[in-house]
């Protein structure tokens, strides 16, 4: 088994998929890609020997739009590809420092690199410590750590004038300073990480994976705590009028349930035509085997009513203490 993850080595993403291999899958070998779609059509291709670690959301910035519009469109694409579904979800606490060779002045610093969600999670701390420097966004955090080392290395000498922002594990990885202090704007920063594998290699009574998305089948790591368990949707076609879209939740209302997450994204082919995510959280102690029957009344409700509703994933939430 194979587990992708947005590499390089360093990044965010490799912590977790490190955590979730050893926890869940210890015979799968890692693999790093270099962007979130990559690392999804990696794991669709590898005749259901490939599993993802991809981020999902973050406590700042919100949902990682990029991961669940790939997610549903490996659903759309299922006819050519394997759809995909979460298995089980890990939640990080994530810490971001400023990366530099010895001797930088961060007076002449002229550019930050770094993953588009780490620059925007530090923002205000960038603004205060590189005056003189514009953001500049890499596909990963790793990678603007690695461009940075290149550059000393191509220089033969301390470059002064580009940081990176990423993890402490890249700064060791890449032979560079890591700052004292980590740089992000608001305590408590998160990122939750999902772990995804093709709809088919579960079906086919993989009971190892299956075991996965239920709490009790397995032991977690000592220091994970199960916090919740979510089934994440994708409604289509709610309509564009007063109300279609309070018409669309109303069921989840009337039937008791509570949604952690409602956004809408465009679906690209004209200005105004959207889906919309949900989240539907439950606690801990609730029996997994019955929320099927939770939700029956609700999906049936909403398909009498035109709305299509697509399953990214039934799963636990684990916290990382």
């Amino acid at each position: 088994m194979e587990l992708f993850y947005l590499g390089p080595e360093g990044t965010h993403s490799h912590d977790a998929a490190l955590r979730l291999r050893d926890a869940m899958l210890p015979s799968a070998t890692v693999t790093a890609c270099s962007t979130i779609p990559t690392v999804i059509d990696r794991t669709q291709r590898a005749a259901g020997e490939g599993l993802a670690c991809v981020p999902i959301e973050n406590s700042i910035q919100g949902a990682v739009a990029q991961t669940w519009d790939t997610l549903m469109k490996s659903v759309a694409d299922g006819v050519t590809t394997q759809s995909l579904s979460i298995l089980a979800a890990l939640t990080l606490p994530i810490h971001h420092y400023a990366i530099y060779p010895i001797g930088t002045s961060f007076n002449d610093v002229v550019a930050v690199y770094s993953h588009p969600q780490a620059l925007a999670q530090c923002q205000h701390h960038l603004a205060q410590m590189f005056p003189n420097a514009l953001p500049v966004a890499t596909n990963s955090t790793a990678e603007a750590v690695q461009y940075v080392a290149k550059e000393v290395g191509r220089n033969g000498m301390a470059q002064t004038s580009a940081v990176a922002i990423a993890g402490r594990r890249a700064a060791e990885r890449y032979g560079l300073i890591a700052s004292d202090d980590p740089i992000e704007d608001q305590p408590g920063n998160a990122t939750r990480f999902a772990l995804v594998a093709p709809v088919g290699s579960v079906a086919e009574a993989k009971d190892d994976l299956l075991k996965l998305s239920v709490p009790g089948e397995w032991v977690p790591a000592p220091e994970w705590t199960y916090t919740e368990y979510v089934v994440s949707l994708c409604l289509h076609g709610v309509a564009h009028c007063p109300g279609g879209l309070v018409g669309a939740l109303l069921p989840f209302a009337q039937a008791g349930l509570n949604l952690g997450r409602v956004e809408s994204r465009p679906v690209g082919d004209q200005l105004g035509n959207y889906v919309f995510y949900l989240d539907v959280s439950f606690p801990p102690q609730t029996n997994v085997a019955e929320i099927t029957n939770f939700l029956s009344p609700v999906t049936r409700q909403l398909a009498d009513n035109g709305v299509r509703i697509v399953q990214l994933g039934s799963y636990p939430i684990y916290q990382v203490q």
